[in-house]
């Protein structure tokens, strides 16, 4: 079976569906499955370049995620050693606090 074009397969939907005497609703049909065509397009490239950056970045998603961890646990120690410090200084602070 020979491979039938866009336009070809539009115009024969908007034939069986429209008849020849309507012209109104047939241009608006007809307009309507084009823009279909085209969004189905799009999505169809979208995805395909989601999977070409998925399937490229493997190897450097693992690495970015392993430098993501270590970044979160350095920022874990500094944020607890700031605690413990602030904790420090309140009990001094109490400590030597003029009664």
């Amino acid at each position: 079976m020979p491979k039938q074009n866009t336009e070809a397969v539009v115009t024969s939907l908007v034939d069986s569906l429209c008849g020849v005497e309507q012209e109104r609703k047939r241009h608006v049909l007809r307009e309507a499955l084009f823009g279909l065509v085209r969004l189905a397009k799009a999505e169809q490239m979208v995805a395909i370049r989601q999977d070409c950056e998925r399937a490229a970045g493997i190897a450097a998603g693992a690495r970015h995620r392993r430098h993501t961890r270590a970044m979160l646990r350095k920022i874990a120690m500094d944020v607890n050693s700031g605690q413990r410090r602030l904790e420090f200084e309140q009990s001094r602070d109490e400590q030597n606090k003029p009664r």
